[in-house]
């Protein structure tokens, strides 16, 4: 996904719907625990933002991260449900998907480390995990488990 197109999407989005919730960038900020300077940065440029911060967004406005990002246009509300460990996660799709974490490192720029830095606690950015959907073909919210 380009990296305007997702910026552009995601940034319109999320100003609506905190229009819509009649909501600031800072109570925002206070509702997902981020900086006041971070949630506004969403607005402008969201690539960077973080999986569980991803997640708290998307669970607070109860709308699929597809919608959020422009991938899907279905603006349903959810009923938010607690994620999985995202490296468990994972290992479920390639599990179901039967591929291998040879196969993953070969056919992919994701190698082993990165799911190693991840379990010890750092966390995939948006345009990593748009990456694995893409490369998984499977959509965000199956990947950090949300559906």
């Amino acid at each position: 996904m380009d990296t305007s197109i997702l910026n552009s999407t995601f940034s319109e989005r999320l100003k609506e719907l905190i229009f819509d919730k009649g909501l600031s960038a800072e109570q925002l900020a206070v509702i997902v625990g981020v900086a006041r300077s971070t949630a506004y940065r969403w607005t402008f440029e969201p690539v960077h933002i973080k999986r569980s911060h991803l997640i708290k967004v998307a669970d607070y406005f109860e709308c699929l991260i597809e919608y959020l990002i422009g991938r899907s246009e279905d603006s349903t509300k959810i009923i938010p449900k607690p994620c999985p460990n995202f490296v468990e996660q994972v290992r479920k799709i390639m599990k179901e998907q039967n591929i291998s974490t040879y196969k993953l490192e070969k056919t992919s720029k994701f190698k082993w480390h990165y799911f190693t830095q991840w379990k010890r606690g750092s966390e995939p950015t948006l345009q990593t995990l748009i990456e694995l959907a893409e490369y998984f073909d499977c959509t965000l919210d199956y990947l950090v488990g949300r559906e």
